[in-house]
């Protein structure tokens, strides 16, 4: 990867788009961000204008997209949009498009995976050729870096952590259509679904806590973390309740991969607590010690990942 080139690193979720620009493995001058919209056009309106805008800065040498969805193999188009993306997302050629207008190489890599890559390259996981990072959110994405390279499948839609199945018994409907992914269980979604389950098994006049007087079909997840901070009883059982959610999924990637480390990140990771994770994973699994550690990249994490992988394929 060469030193002194400028990536622009742009980052497009259902909640935002952020881009910035990288320089050996550090955002140089602002980050430019905003909510995505509700119409693909205008997201690719938005993604043109701050390439423009900041190359007239930074004389960008090359572009690093990481995009929710699934990308194919050879990082120029994605081919699978997500749920909170606009209708006809999926068919927008983003490199097509910024190489005709810009003479920039482009590269378009799913999110998940970008973030998995910058922990590896300059966060919690440097050092650990085998690593993988998993994204507790809204939803669960994982990256999986084996020997120093990431996972990608045959197709390049690989590394889909957050649709393990957990269960045979359809209790839970996912994202992605399917029942009882560790995605249903493990996200902040899966968080407030646990919460309102384990409250309505509890008789009205049985409730105490944050849970009296309370509609349980309105919990969230903030009342749980609220009601956790002030030693709510039924707050910790939920808690707990996603905390082994949580766990099965790490155990199955740790027998399966044998990793030097699992790195958490997404929102939801900061109400982990991970030397009791840690443990409980060391009582569980019988293999080498994997340690499971928080991120630091964080909401960077794709704009530096993308940035650094359009530099090494490019550069």
């Amino acid at each position: 990867m060469a030193k002194d080139k400028i990536a622009l690193g742009i980052d497009i979720g259902g909640t935002k788009i952020s881009m910035a620009c990288v320089s050996d493995g550090e955002i140089t001058g602002s980050i430019l961000s905003r909510k995505t919209p509700s119409d693909s056009n205008e997201i690719l309106n938005y993604v043109l204008e701050g390439i423009e805008t900041l190359n007239y800065d930074f004389n960008i040498n090359v572009i690093g997209i990481a995009t929710a969805g699934a990308v194919n193999k050879e990082n120029t188009r994605i081919v699978g949009s997500t749920g909170n993306l606009p209708k006809g997302y999926s068919d927008i050629n983003f490199k097509e498009e910024i190489e005709n207008k810009f003479k920039i190489k482009t590269l378009i890599e799913n999110d998940a995976n970008a973030a998995a890559y910058a922990e590896f390259k300059i966060g919690a996981a440097i050092g650990h050729m085998n690593t993988i990072t998993v994204t507790l959110g809204t939803g669960v994405g994982g990256g999986i870096i084996v020997d120093g390279k990431l996972v990608r499948g045959k197709t390049g839609a690989g590394a889909e952590v957050g649709h393990m199945p957990l269960s045979w018994e359809k209790k839970r409907k996912c994202t992605c259509g399917d029942w009882d992914c560790w995605e249903a269980y493990a996200s902040g979604t899966g968080y407030r679904i646990t919460a309102r389950e384990m409250a309505a098994k509890i008789p009205f006049e049985a409730r105490t806590g944050i849970l009296i007087d309370k509609d349980i079909s309105t919990l969230t997840t903030h009342d749980i973390i609220a009601g956790l901070n002030q030693g709510d009883e039924f707050c910790k059982e939920v808690h707990n309740a996603w905390i082994e959610f949580v766990l099965m999924g790490l155990i199955s990637l740790t027998n399966i991969f044998d990793p030097d480390s699992i790195v958490l990140s997404g929102g939801m990771a900061k109400f982990v607590d991970f030397e009791d994770l840690n443990k409980r994973l060391d009582a569980r699994c019988h293999i080498a010690k994997t340690k499971i550690i928080h991120a630091k990249a964080e909401n960077n994490a794709g704009i530096l990942g993308g940035a650094m992988l359009a530099l090494e394929k490019f550069c």
